[in-house]
C-alpha cells in the first residue's frame, strides 16, 4: 500500500463510521501542481477519541490540538480534527483550540492559501480562499490579512519565502508589505526553528530566492542568530545565486557563512549558535576553512594527500565551494577537476587500514615497544605508497618501516616510545 492510498484507506473508515474526513494541507497544493507530496494529512469532524477507537494502530502524537497518527498499511497519516485557534500569546502555538464541525472553519485558521485547500475521497476540492487560483498565479497569500497570520506566528514569514522559493512563486504585495513591517518580530522566534526553515531552504531548486528575499525585506537585521553577527545587506561577491550552484547542504550552509563574512576560524562557533548538530559543525566548518585556503595551483603530492587525507568527494566540494566562493576561478576549478579524476584512478590505497602492515607487525619487526612513533611511520608508509615511491608490499613495507623506526631511535629528539 502506498502512502496515498494509506490516506484515502483512512478517509474510507471515517466516512463508513459517519465522519467527514479531508485530504487537506500540503499535499492538496501538490497534488494540483502535478508533484509527488511527500506526505498525507487528514483532517475530519471526529474527534481525537473517536479517532483512535475506529482504528488499530494509533498514536497520541498531537492529542491536545487534536490530532492522531493513524498507523494504515505500514504508513503514518496524521488525522486532525477541525478546529478553530486561540490567541498566540507565545508567538508560536495557539493558547487553546476549539473543535468544529466544518471544514470551511477549519482551513481558515491556516497560514497560506495555497495550504487551505481540502479535497474529499471523490476528488472533490474544497477551496474556500483561492488557494487554486493562486496556485495559478504563482503567488504566496495569507488567508486573511497578512498581519494577523504573522501575527499569531512569525515564523510564517521566514515560511512565506520558503514557500516562494520552493514552488518559484512570487510574494503579494500585502505579504511583502506585512513583512517589511513587522520583520522586528522575528526576534523572539527561536534559533531552531529558524535553522529548520534553513535546512528546508537548502532543499529548494532556487535557495538563493529566499535568502535573497530574507535579505530585501530586511529580515536578516531581525532573524536569530544573524542579527547578532552584524548582517545587514547582501554581499556582492560572491554572488547570492552561488549557493544555486552547489549541491549539497553542507555546501550552503557553508556559502551562507561567506555570505555573512563569517572568518573561518570562528565558522565553528557560529554553526553551534544555529544548534547544528555537533558532528555536522565538525563537517560545514572543516569544508569552508579548507576551502577558503584552497590553493589556485595544487601539485599532485599534495593533491593525493589530501584525498587520502580527507577523501575525493570532500576534496571536490571544497574545490567547488573555493570557486563559488570566489578562491579559484572556474578555469581553474575545472583543471583541478581533472587532475584530481586522474590522480584518483592512480591511487593504490584510500585509507591506512589499506596498508599492507599493521602497527602490530611493525612493532614485532622492529623489537621496539609500542609508542607515538608506530603511527608516524605507517603514516610515512602510507605517504610513499600513495606517491608512487614505494609498492604496497609487506615485505617492502616492514623493512622500510624498521628502518624508518630505526633512524628515529638515533635521533636525540625523536620520540623514544616512553612518552617523554
Amino acid at each position: 500500500m502506498t502512502p496515498y492510498r494509506a490516506a484515502l484507506s483512512v478517509i474510507k473508515g471515517l466516512e463508513e463510521a459517519g465522519f467527514q474526513a479531508y485530504l487537506v494541507g500540503g499535499c492538496v497544493r501538490d497534488q494540483l501542481l502535478g508533484r509527488q507530496p511527500g506526505d498525507y494529512d487528514v483532517c475530519t469532524d471526529a474527534r481525537p477519541d473517536q479517532v483512535q477507537s475506529l482504528f488499530p494502530r494509533t498514536k497520541a502524537t498531537g492529542i491536545r490540538h487534536g490530532t492522531v497518527t493513524v498507523i494504515a498499511g505500514g504508513h503514518p497519516v496524521e488525522v486532525t480534527t477541525f478546529r478553530i485557534e486561540g490567541a498566540y500569546r507565545d508567538g508560536r502555538r495557539p493558547d487553546r483550540v476549539r473543535f468544529v464541525g466544518r471544514v470551511e472553519e477549519d482551513l481558515a485558521r491556516r497560514d497560506f492559501t495555497i495550504n487551505a485547500m481540502a479535497r474529499d475521497l471523490r476528488g472533490r476540492l474544497i477551496d474556500p480562499f483561492g488557494g487554486k487560483r493562486d496556485l495559478e498565479k504563482g503567488v504566496i497569500r495569507t488567508v486573511g490579512a497578512a498581519a494577523d497570520r504573522f501575527g499569531e506566528d512569525a515564523l510564517r514569514m521566514v515560511r512565506a519565502v520558503r514557500f516562494a522559493a520552493q514552488l518559484a512563486f512570487s510574494l503579494h504585495p500585502d505579504v511583502e508589505a506585512a513583512i517589511r513591517r513587522m520583520a522586528p518580530d522575528l526576534t523572539r522566534l527561536s534559533v531552531e526553528r529558524v535553522t529548520r526553515e534553513l535546512e528546508l531552504i537548502w532543499k529548494t531548486p532556487h535557495p538563493s530566492r529566499a535568502v535573497a528575499a530574507l535579505f530585501r525585506l530586511g529580515m536578516m537585521d531581525h532573524l536569530p542568530p544573524f542579527f547578532r553577527w552584524g548582517v545587514t545587506a547582501p554581499p556582492g561577491d560572491p554572488p547570492l545565486t552561488a549557493l544555486d550552484a552547489v549541491p549539497s547542504p553542507a555546501m550552503r550552509w557553508a556559502l551562507l557563512l561567506c555570505l555573512c563574512r563569517v572568518p573561518p576560524e570562528k565558522a565553528a562557533g557560529r554553526l553551534r549558535e544555529l544548534r547544528l548538530p555537533k558532528r555536522q559543525v565538525g563537517i560545514i566548518a572543516r569544508l569552508y576553512g579548507t576551502a577558503a585556503s584552497w590553493p589556485a595551483r595544487l601539485t599532485e603530492a599534495e593533491g593525493k594527500r589530501r584525498m587520502f587525507r580527507d577523501g575525493a568527494p570532500f576534496c571536490r566540494e571544497a574545490m567547488e565551494l573555493a570557486q563559488q566562493m570566489g578562491v579559484i576561478d572556474a578555469a581553474t576549478c575545472h583543471r583541478q577537476s581533472e587532475q584530481l579524476s586522474r590522480w584518483a584512478e592512480e591511487m593504490p590505497i584510500w585509507r591506512l587500514e589499506e596498508l599492507a602492515v599493521d602497527g602490530r607487525e611493525l612493532i614485532r619487526a622492529s623489537g621496539r615497544p609500542p609508542g607515538p612513533w608506530v603511527g608516524r611511520v605507517l603514516q610515512q608508509l602510507a605517504d610513499a605508497v600513495i606517491l608512487g615511491r614505494m609498492a604496497n608490499d609487506h615485505h617492502q613495507l616492514i623493512e622500510e618501516g624498521v628502518r624508518i623506526g630505526r633512524d628515529a631511535t638515533t635521533d636525540p629528539g625523536a620520540d623514544d616510545g616512553k612518552g617523554r
